[in-house]
Formats: C-alpha cells, structure tokens, sequence
C-alpha cells in the first residue's frame, strides 16, 4: 500500500489520513487477507455493514477511489456528510460485526445526533459503524498524524486535511 500511495502526489496529511484509514479497515495479507485486501479497496470505499463490496482492478485503482472519496466529502459533494446539515445515525444492530468477534466490538451500535460541520470525529461516526462503540479510529488517526509530526485534535476539519 504504502510504496503504491508514495508514487502520488497527494498532499502529506491526505496521505497520513488514508494510511490511518486503511490500517483501521484491516487492510492485511496474512494468512487470510482482509476483504479491503482482496478488493484492492483499502479505505473499503463503498463496502456497506451488510457485506456488500466494492471491488478495483489494482490497488492503484482503489487508492484513487479512496482519495476521491475523502476529497469529496471534504468538498461537500456527498450526500452522507452533509455540511451544516443534521446528520442522525439512528442505534443500529451490525451483523458484520456479530459475525466478526476478532474486531472486539458489541453488534449494538449506539445512535447519534449532530450538526456536520466537517469535523473529523463527526466524519468517522459516520464513516465506520463500529466508530460509534469506541474511540480506537479516531485515535488512530489523531495517533498516526502525532507519529509524523503533525498535531490534529478531534475537531479537525476533514477539509484541511484533505
């Protein structure tokens, strides 16, 4: 992943973002590789808590797809995060996750109410369903970007990041 995203000229912190993204997603080759592994989808663009998938033809492909994605929301241009707009995630039962115990989550997922305003902490509430049980994402990102020298707090803005 890493040497195929150094070979585009995204800004550092997008790149800081979606390698946090992607270890967070479980992108892995071990002895069973990760979904977002076996798709070339890093970030699991598309993929929904049902199961459904979103595949690419090379990991190039999904890496732009990933991109793509987080620009967009920090753009505005996408109908799940919309900016200055109420944004309910309503309590939600996850089979994904039952059927899942290695990912150390409760299937219940708690219910949330906020105005978006781009913040991070709110983009990873909506991104992730298994976000909304614990901080473990959030802290990934905010410990990665630390890592590489570059102070983020929860309420980044995505599109300064971006």
């Amino acid at each position: 992943y890493l040497s195929e995203l150094d070979k585009l000229t995204y800004k550092k912190s997008l790149k800081l973002l979606m390698t946090a993204m992607t270890h967070q997603e479980g992108f892995t080759n071990g002895k069973k590789p990760s979904r977002s592994f076996r798709t070339n989808n890093p970030g699991n663009v598309g993929n929904t808590d049902s199961g459904a998938n979103r595949g690419f033809k090379t990991l190039r492909e999904g890496i732009e797809a990933q991109a793509k994605h987080l620009q967009d929301i920090a753009a505005g241009k996408s109908k799940y995060y919309p900016l200055g707009k109420l944004v309910e995630c309503d309590p939600y039962y996850s089979p994904e996750i039952a059927n899942n115990p290695q990912y150390g989550l409760p299937p219940y997922l708690p219910g949330y109410s906020f105005i978006y305003t781009g913040q991070l902490d709110q983009f990873i509430k909506i991104y992730s369903t298994g976000a909304r049980v614990t901080n473990s994402y959030l802290n990934t990102i905010i410990s990665y970007f630390a890592a590489n020298g570059m102070t983020i707090t929860p309420e980044a803005k995505l599109s300064e990041l971006v």
